[in-house]
């Protein structure tokens, strides 16, 4: 069984409640949250059994917790800064499950069919940890065997091993089979930052939200490379952005 965990908090610096946030901005449904956006996705992925929402035990996350609610989908809440602890935790939870897709709260641009392309190639190479590459930043997928992530999460020690949960997978090759999956998109979009850390992020993705609709992928033709030959410069609204981690 594929469980697809999404790391979640609302205490983002740069841009604070960034994943209970409307998009695009007109948007009022839950489901039309950015959150949403991520677990609507992550549900249309075929290979897909179940979908949780790993957030923190703040009482700044409440508000995540009640909107996981309203989109029907779990919940397990944890240590803040220890989000590969967080992961064991809903793994733990969830009976059955083999492969785990590890999501997050700020990338609502995920594409579903790269989530079976990802699991595919994961179960077909045996791998321990997956990774895609070539996809726009915000949009590439990490899928993790659960006997891996728990031991990851039995050995990790350090803290930024804890806070990122894959960095001690991607450490020991010696230890776990690892695998990339170079996929491929339109250079126009693979150059594009689909992730939300600062406001110009969240203004770009609305406006792509907004003219291409809630279930755009990145390679149709007729859409995100279409909207992006006729409007070069939507690129660079947010193209000096630094990406960050936290």
């Amino acid at each position: 069984m594929v469980l697809v965990l999404i790391q979640a908090r609302l205490g983002s610096s740069r841009l604070p409640g960034k994943s209970a946030l409307p998009l695009p901005l007109s948007a009022t449904a839950p489901e039309r949250t950015i959150l949403g956006h991520v677990v609507s996705r992550a549900r249309r992925a075929a290979c897909v059994s179940k979908v949780i929402v790993a957030t923190t035990n703040q009482p700044l996350d409440e508000p995540l917790v009640a909107l996981a609610a309203q989109l029907s989908v779990g919940v397990f809440r944890g240590d803040e800064q220890d989000v590969l602890g967080r992961f064991a935790g809903a793994l733990a939870q969830a009976e059955g499950v083999d492969t785990v897709v590890r999501l997050t709260a700020d990338n609502p641009a995920i594409d579903p069919a790269f989530i079976d392309a990802a699991v595919a190639h994961h179960r077909a190479t045996s791998a321990d940890y997956t990774y895609t590459s070539g996809l726009p930043l915000g949009t590439n997928i990490e899928v993790i065997n659960a006997a891996a992530l728990l031991r990851a999460h039995r050995e990790a020690t350090q803290p930024d091993e804890r806070e990122h949960v894959t960095p001690y997978l991607r450490r020991h090759p010696a230890l776990f089979r690892l695998e990339t999956l170079a996929l491929a998109v339109p250079p126009a979009v693979a150059g594009l930052r689909l992730t939300v850390d600062y406001p110009s992020d969240y203004a770009l993705l609305s406006l792509l939200f907004s003219y291409l609709g809630p279930g755009f992928s990145l390679t149709d033709p007729a859409g995100l490379p279409a909207l992006l030959a006729q409007h070069p410069w939507l690129a660079a609204i947010n193209a000096a952005n630094a990406q960050v981690r936290a």
